[in-house]
């Protein structure tokens, strides 16, 4: 939803809770419409006027209040909204029994303007059990939740005042139009309508959220992968994944059964799982909705153990895109990084679960998952940090002036093709390729690292080709800049002199050059 779409629907959602806060025909209702029958329509609206002020005062205080228990809010929102339908049943059978004539009394004489919206606001302010019904109409309009942006705040509760004026408005147009025909059954019969108006409401709340809270108590997640890791070394594992089932606004059914429920953003996540079947997780959702309700602008919550940890709001896709994640864990310990173009810190944490040997992924009912790149590095065990004798520049020479291959060589990069994001560059490396004994190749770095260049030491190994049966093709282990193994779906191309190294599932391609069969 766009940002004139969600300054609409806090218009009308605060235009509807100032509606119902001041209709029902209490002691400033009562009065309002005596001194517009006394005094005119003027006296009666500022009366309104003064408890409007007070009307929005308590909604202030209410709403900044619930602000301080946000993850209270977010994991029971069903529940707040069955409570909130609750006091507004009650509410309502109140209403519809009072009996306004028991309140009437006659009206002061000669009150000003200033006064009269005193009276009005003093009539309102005295009466703290609205508190009550306004928490009850936040919790069923969904008004106060963590995901509203204070502009939202601000525009809702003007627009909470805006429909308290707007009542009273037309109140004291109707009374001052209609005062001959205006009694106390008109009050009385105003009271039957809007109290059975607002148990209608209410019921549909319950039915809406027991609703929900059934269809949530029969949904379990379901893993989807499960991946073995060492357990005996720090691993780092960089992954992408997509939520196809995320779309802004659409929603998936649950099952394929004739008149099964439907779900908007189904939460994924991520299983950390010990050898003694302990685990921890990681919950990934998209906060584009509460109860089918959409509010500004898209984030994504992460939950740790279903406690709530952090809010992302920019850096990613919300929607159905990939986003890229990288999670580190050592002995218990771990943390998680993230984002569409590029890492940021998302959360870390240190548990009682250690020795993770799995890692897999789990999605509630209604969602699929899309997982276009896995891979995992122990850092302990850096295959870059490994060394060969082609080093010694005599003894690499004496290699090549006897080699009969022609792909071995001295190589140069000659361009490449990057989404930074994933593979950046890590400087213009200059290379020996030589033969491993088994049909395949290594690469052996000589020069011109940059970026980790102390890590660089010549006659460390950058790569690895391996024939895959397929003439001139070969699959490759690629040594990024910092030592981690790169190999999912690498390819190597060669075509004299010239071979092409294409990464594809991070988008990105090196091509080196041959310039010479010896080192120098």
């Amino acid at each position: 939803m766009g940002l004139i779409d969600s300054i609409i629907y806090m218009i009308w959602r605060g235009f509807a809770i100032g509606v119902i806060i001041s209709a029902p025909m209490g002691p400033v209702g009562i009065l309002c419409v005596q001194r517009t029958l006394e005094k005119g329509r003027r006296a009666g609206f500022f009366t309104g006027i003064g408890a409007s002020i007070s009307d929005l005062f308590y909604c202030l205080l209410t709403g900044f209040g619930l602000s301080f228990i946000e993850d209270f809010l977010t994991r029971n929102q069903n529940i707040l909204q069955l409570v909130g339908s609750v006091v507004l049943i009650g509410f309502g059978i109140y209403l519809f029994k009072s009996n306004p004539a028991r309140k009437l009394k006659k009206p002061d004489e000669g009150i000003s303007d200033k006064k009269n919206l005193l009276n009005g606001f003093l009539f309102t302010f005295s009466n703290p059990l609205i508190i009550f019904l306004i928490i009850g109409l936040f919790a069923r309009f969904n008004f106060a939740l963590p995901d509203i942006q204070f502009y939202h705040y601000v525009i809702g509760f003007l627009s909470i005042a805006a429909g308290a004026l707007a009542w009273w408005w037309v109140v004291t147009f109707f009374v001052a139009k209609l005062r001959k025909h205006f009694n106390v059954r008109s009050m009385w019969l105003i009271n039957k309508i809007i109290g059975g108006l607002i148990f209608i409401f209410a019921i549909v709340g319950i039915v809406s959220a027991v609703s929900a809270l059934t269809s949530a108590a029969e949904r379990t997640d379901k893993v989807v992968r499960m991946n073995k890791i060492d357990s005996g070394s720090k691993a780092v594992i960089t992954f992408r994944v997509a939520n196809l089932h995320n779309a802004a606004g659409k929603s998936y059914p649950i099952s394929e059964e004739k008149g099964s429920p439907k779900v908007k953003h189904p939460q994924w996540g991520i299983i950390l799982k010990a050898g003694n079947g302990e685990t921890d997780s990681i919950r990934i959702a998209t906060r584009d909705n509460h109860l089918d309700e959409t509010y500004g602008k898209a984030a994504i919550l992460f939950s740790f153990n279903d406690e709530i940890k952090e809010e992302k709001r920019g850096g990613f896709d919300f929607f159905t895109g990939p986003n890229a994640y990288r999670l580190s864990l050592d002995r218990g310990a771990g943390m998680l990084e993230g984002g569409n173009r590029e890492y940021q810190p998302i959360l870390s944490w240190s548990s009682g679960v250690e020795q993770i040997d799995s890692v897999g992924f789990f999605v509630s009912p209604g969602g699929e998952l899309a997982l276009s790149y896995w891979e995992v590095d122990y850092p302990d065990r850096r295959e870059g940090n490994e060394l060969r004798e082609y080093g010694n520049k005599d003894i690499l020479e004496t290699y090549l002036l006897r080699s009969k291959d022609s792909r071995e060589g001295i190589y140069v990069m000659l361009d490449r093709s990057l989404d930074e994001d994933y593979l950046r560059p890590g400087g213009n490396y200059r290379l020996a390729m030589v033969a491993d004994g088994t049909d395949g190749y290594e690469l052996i770095y000589l020069s011109g690292a940059e970026k980790e260049a102390d890590l660089w030491k010549p006659g460390m190994v950058k790569a690895r080709l391996r024939p895959n049966g397929i003439p001139e093709i070969y699959d490759v282990v690629w040594i990024d800049a910092a030592g981690r193994k790169i190999s999912t779906e690498v390819k190597a191309q060669i075509s004299l002199p010239i071979i092409s190294i294409s990464f594809p599932y991070l988008s990105s391609d090196i091509r080196l050059r041959k310039v010479s069969d010896k080192l120098k």
